[in-house]
């Protein structure tokens, strides 16, 4: 080979290892997955008992607790032992998970007000909606832009759709058989439960730690009250895109039947 050749072919080869997406390819442990990192296999350990971590509400704020009395006592099980090989049948999860619709309140801990869902929507506007869309189908502009899609808040027409929490190798949606509206957090434990019949205090929960491709928000919203207006801002979303058309008034019938909106069996419209 010519060393003219050979100039040429040196950026080139340089240019293809740097065009290489590495970065994008990141290893991520989630906490009880097997991993190399600890003696136990596992890619995280469980606070031991008596553990105060940072920022832990400790039970005497009633606006930052969403846990029923059994949720906060934490799911059943036997105590991990670090020195058997992994098994994930025999870790016991954290409190928190959501592993029944019981461990979460389903009561708002005050009355809302109109003010109150105002300012709810003015939060879900500059914080959710990016990612969530307008109207909680989560088609946001990020979403547009190749991010992680969440799921809809509604269960939708075709409950059939499968949704997705990844893209997989070839650049295809990875899907998890999840059926599209439905809680991802359930899910992960075995229950199929959609997300406008999730308890309030476990969207509560994942405003406040986060969940998958969410972070946790409670730096950007840092007063729990103003959680709890996020949250039944999205109760009325979920409320406007299902409402029992016997429930609607005179005019809202008549604009009904107008735009010929599917109904449902159930009655309600979407």
């Amino acid at each position: 080979m010519s060393i003219r050749r050979l100039l040429l072919l040196v950026p080139a080869l340089v240019a293809a290892v740097g065009c290489q997406q590495k970065m994008a390819d990141q290893p991520a442990p989630r906490p009880y997955e097997q991993h190399e990192m600890f003696a136990n296999k596992q890619s995280a350990r469980p606070l031991e008992k008596g553990v105060v971590f940072r920022g832990q509400k400790l039970g005497d704020e009633p606006l930052g607790d969403w846990l029923t009395p059994d949720g906060r006592k934490g799911p059943a099980g036997t105590k991990f032992d670090g020195a058997a090989a992994y098994d994930p049948s025999n870790t016991v999860p954290p409190v928190g998970t959501p592993t029944k619709v019981e461990n979460f309140i389903d009561e708002f801990p005050y009355q809302m007000t109109e003010a109150d869902l105002k300012r709810g929507q003015s939060l879900f506007t500059a914080n959710c909606a990016l990612c969530h869309g307008a109207a909680g189908y989560g088609n946001g502009k990020i979403v547009e832009r190749g991010v992680l899609r969440p799921p809809s808040y509604h269960a939708l027409p075709d409950e059939g759709v499968k949704d997705w929490s990844t893209l997989g190798g070839d650049g295809k949606p990875k899907y998890t058989g999840m059926r599209a509206g439905f809680s991802r957090g359930f899910y992960r434990w075995g229950r199929e439960i959609a997300l406008r019949d999730v308890p309030v205090g476990y969207l509560y929960q994942v405003i406040t730690w986060g969940y998958g491709g969410m972070g946790a928000h409670e730096t950007q919203l840092p007063f729990a009250a103003d959680r709890w207006r996020v949250v039944a801002y999205v109760r009325t979303l979920q409320l406007s895109q299902n409402v029992p058309e016997a429930q609607l008034p005179a005019d809202g019938k008549a604009a009904l039947t107008k735009t010929g909106a599917v109904v449902s069996a159930a009655g309600g419209g979407h």
